[in-house]
């Protein structure tokens, strides 16, 4: 290869990186504005008894940010509020937590099976 080459692909490389950077910085300021919009929410929905519906609406729209230990800590908040009130809705929104975000701590458990349903309905879609 020559060094024009190798120069070339540096430049590409250097310049995927950069906009990789831009991503990730956008990504986290989104991160931060959905912890301020969800502590008031968490806060309101923990404060008075919400139906099992509005309680697992605010999971849904919180789902995707879980992997912010911030967000993380807020539906851990709202789990333990509501544990005893809706099991089933927690349990199953802590499973679903379970296997998008810590996949490993499924296995060697009788919810193992969970890690492969995605692989076995590929599977009869092909």
């Amino acid at each position: 290869m020559s060094t024009t080459c190798r120069n070339d692909n540096m430049d590409d490389y250097d310049s995927l990186l950069e906009s990789m950077n831009g991503i990730v910085e956008q990504m986290q300021g989104l991160a931060d504005m959905a912890v301020v919009e969800y502590t008031t929410l968490v806060k309101d929905i923990c404060s008075r008894k919400a139906t099992q519906n509005e309680v697992g609406l605010l999971f849904d729209y919180m789902f995707s940010f879980l992997g912010d230990e911030r967000m993380l800590q807020l539906f851990k908040h709202v789990c333990r509020h509501y544990f005893y009130t809706y099991p089933g809705l927690i349990h199953s929104y802590i499973l679903d937590y379970r296997k998008e975000y810590d996949p490993e701590s499924l296995v060697g458990t009788e919810y193992e099976y969970l890690l492969n349903n995605d692989e076995s309905l590929e599977n009869k879609e092909q």
